[in-house]
């Protein structure tokens, strides 16, 4: 149970039987991984609102105080340590603090949200959502339209343009190849997320099974001692570790694909005036 395909999810009636689906009139499996999403939501924004109370909190102190950082480690210090760590991250790909305000929001939910999805793994009749494409599919296909919505809202013709190439001729060549590469990359950060989040699972969930399945016809006792032997441990601390650049990987990409789309001029409004002037890309 510990890594199987079983959570606790399926205890519920409506999710073991796709009961939800069944009300919404749609014939579907996997009723848990949204189940197991929404879970996901509602601790992310759990974390957010008690980090925001303690914002608050702080800001009433007035002065100084009201910037000094609590004494301990708090939910509003782990969120700060957080947002600057996603800052620091993104700041070259975002020149222009106001796009740096303004598409900040979207990445560091999406790393926090697929970071908590991919800690799932790791806690015993739980799986995580994003093993599942159907849970990636949306969040890439967001991440899709706002690249696009920013370029071609902010300089349509230059997007097209750098689309086209540097040659008028060329451009009948390389335009298309572009256009595809641009349907590609949500393609790709599906299937990379899925692709190893799928396989991080199956081995933990193998590797866990290994000896009590050896020991399947052995005695009570052995059959015990074999749950009990370790094995399934360093590939929790690689769990983790995958968890985590997957999560950065995601968000990194998305952060990459939004700032390649902004024209550069538009970056040259807080002092950064070797950005001025140089084109779309």
């Amino acid at each position: 149970m510990f890594a199987s395909s079983f959570t606790w999810f399926h205890l519920i009636p409506w999710v073991d039987h796709e009961g939800l689906f069944s009300l919404l009139g749609v014939e579907g499996h996997g009723t848990y991984v949204f189940a197991l999403a929404w879970l996901a939501c509602f601790l992310v924004l759990g974390w957010a609102v008690m980090a925001r109370r303690g914002l608050e909190a702080a800001r009433a102190r007035g002065g100084m105080q009201a910037y000094y950082a609590d004494s301990s480690l708090t939910v509003r210090n782990s969120a700060e340590i957080f947002a600057s760590g996603i800052l620091s991250l993104i700041e070259r790909i975002f020149p222009s603090r106001k796009d740096l305000a303004r598409f900040f929001p979207l990445i560091a939910s999406l790393f926090l949200y697929i970071w908590v999805c991919n800690l799932f793994s790791l806690v015993p009749g739980m799986s995580p959502p994003t093993d599942d494409i159907n849970a990636n599919v949306g969040m890439a296909v967001v991440v899709f339209l706002v690249f696009n919505y920013v370029g071609l809202t902010r300089d349509a013709v230059g997007y097209v343009k750098h689309l086209w190439g540097p040659m008028l001729v060329t451009g009948f060549l390389l335009f298309p190849i572009e256009v595809i590469s641009l349907f590609i990359r949500p393609v790709s950060l599906t299937l990379r997320l899925t692709g190893n989040m799928f396989g991080d699972h199956t081995v933990f969930s193998v590797m866990s099974g290994l000896l009590p399945d050896m020991a399947a016809g052995a005695s009570p006792v052995v059959q015990a001692i074999a749950w009990l032997i370790p094995i399934p441990v360093p590939f929790l601390a690689l769990a983790l570790l995958v968890s985590t650049m997957q999560a950065l990987v995601f968000s990194l990409l998305t952060s990459i694909y939004v700032g390649s789309a902004i024209p550069h001029h538009d970056h040259g409004d807080h002092g950064h005036g070797d950005a001025d002037g140089a084109g779309h890309h």
